[in-house]
């Protein structure tokens, strides 16, 4: 007689007491292990710096996987720089492409899984010597009351007709030529000490912001006899780029010798951080974000690595550097910079700074851009040599 055998099932009671232990203990010790991973990440980047340059291809492939490839046919590179062994060069590359994960970079392995980790996917080109990765610029959404203010705003001004023509919000200063436009993609950025407030969460205002910072740029400017537009237009958070790039657009038509368009923002960044001190009095600090998203990337990394150098010149340190930001799921990446090889995005002061220290600020950028400009413009009556031609 033919025997049938059938697979068994055990069942196992979930509300005993050693079984709801054991889970708890493997939660909590997961737990730990993340937050030991995520410590590890941030040690690890205050003594190294993230960059991935290149195209697409290789800009998921680390430096050191990068020269052990060119090893073989530049051997002066492995005799340099210490690489992977061949048995481990192949996996590693495997692992990089496939999953781009750098094992040195512990970072990679959590980016994708805690939404907060695309904050950090920032890299470091040029940095003051203070500077770590626990201090480069951070991007916060205002609260919810001053999203419906700006909602509530847009709204009247798409019933009353200004909306559409984003002319109507920009305000020249200056000669007739303008060469500078100054705009906010998050206009509402604003700074505790003259909110009245200690709530990091509360820095936004409708209209004590970052915008009054731009109108102190644009008078300094006027000051040298340098033309500017300004916008004050309001946007709501999560579409800012792209409306903002509407009204860098309109600006572009309506004014044809605009050279240079500089986005200003606040970080995030808390006091220490962002607070420099120069013969007693305090200044906020710059911090100069280029877009890897954008086709005009390299010129706009040249503008910022110029501006950096030249204000650190003058003030050591009072700019914390010029940071790249790569296109991800969290970070745009572009910046609206693919629209001039002149576009900047900087950060003056964080959330503890005021507008005094920030002003300080933007004298010495206005200083530094304005005799930029003045340089690179032919005086009246004079030809353009052949160099200046080409």
């Amino acid at each position: 007689m033919k025997k049938w055998n059938f697979a068994s099932f055990t069942s196992v009671n979930m509300s005993g007491q050693r079984v709801r232990r054991n889970f708890v203990i493997l939660m909590l010790c997961t737990a730990v292990i993340f937050a030991i991973a995520g410590g590890f990440a941030v040690i690890q980047a205050k003594v190294t710096t993230h960059t991935t340059d290149g195209n697409p291809f290789t800009s998921h492939v680390s430096n050191q996987t990068l020269v052990s490839l060119l090893g073989g046919t530049i051997p002066y590179l492995n005799e340099s720089v210490k690489t992977p062994s061949k048995d481990s060069l192949v996996s590693r590359l495997a692992l990089e492409l496939m999953m781009s994960i750098d094992i040195k970079d512990p970072r990679t392995f959590l980016g994708h899984e805690l939404p907060s980790f695309a904050l950090f996917d920032t890299e470091i080109y040029l940095a003051s010597e203070d500077v770590t990765f626990d201090s480069i610029p951070i991007d916060t959404p205002p609260d919810a009351k001053i999203e419906d203010q700006i909602a509530k705003a847009i709204e009247k001004a798409v019933q009353s007709g200004d909306l559409p023509d984003d002319s109507k919000r920009l305000v020249g200063a200056g000669p007739n030529i303008k060469k500078v436009f100054i705009y906010h993609s998050h206009f509402s950025e604003s700074f505790l000490p003259e909110l009245g407030s200690t709530n990091p969460n509360s820095a936004s205002h409708m209209s004590k912001n970052i915008t009054m910072v731009g109108k102190r740029l644009q008078q300094d400017l006027a000051n040298m006899n340098i033309g500017s537009i300004a916008s004050n237009k309001p946007y709501p958070y999560t579409t800012a780029y792209a409306m903002s790039r509407q009204t860098v657009v309109a600006a572009m038509k309506q004014e044809k010798e605009l050279e240079y368009f500089i986005d200003i923002h606040r970080d995030s960044q808390r006091r220490d951080h962002t607070t420099k001190n120069f013969n007693g009095k305090d200044y906020a600090r710059f911090a100069f974000v280029v877009g890897k998203a954008s086709k005009n990337y390299a010129e706009n990394l040249k503008l910022a690595e110029y501006l950096h150098k030249e204000i650190n010149r003058l003030y050591p340190g009072l700019s914390r550097g010029v940071f790249q930001k790569p296109k991800t799921s969290g970070t745009n990446g572009e910046y609206n910079q693919s629209l001039s090889p002149n576009s900047m995005l900087v950060e003056v002061g964080g959330i503890d700074n005021n507008f005094e220290e920030t002003y300080r600020a933007v004298d010495v950028l206005a200083k530094v851009l304005g005799e930029r400009i003045v340089d690179a413009t032919p005086a009246k009556g004079t030809v353009p040599s052949a160099k200046e031609k080409k």
